[in-house]
């Protein structure tokens, strides 16, 4: 016989015998259980740090502040010139805003969570 007819006759008398396994209670092939449904993981906490920028110094100083549960730690106004710590600083409802005076081009404020 011919390795091509081998295998055919092979295979069939494996099926053959898988279904009379089966109909006589032999041997039955196991279903794979759904896998259980993965944990949510949550998400990470927001940065303990965060920098705000922003530049319409020329325009209005810059009013920047942080968020409700941040706090302003620097506030660092940028000029053409070089940089300095803001010395305007406005506390109000309890939120510290801060601005730069029209020769600074840009601040830069750092926020921490509370």
């Amino acid at each position: 016989m011919r390795s091509s007819t081998m295998i055919l006759l092979g295979s069939v008398a494996l099926v053959a015998a898988l279904a009379v396994s089966d109909r006589i209670g032999g041997p039955r092939a196991m279903l794979i259980e759904p896998a259980i449904a993965a944990t949510p993981v949550a998400p990470p906490p927001p940065p303990a740090f965060r920098t705000v920028t922003s530049s319409s110094c020329p325009a209005n100083g810059c009013p920047t502040t942080c968020e409700a549960d941040e706090a302003l730690i620097s506030a660092i106004c940028i000029g053409s010139t070089g940089a300095k710590f803001s010395d305007n600083l406005l506390i109000e409802n309890g939120q510290i805003t801060a601005s730069c005076g029209p020769s600074s081009t840009a601040i830069v404020v750092s926020c921490a969570r509370k």
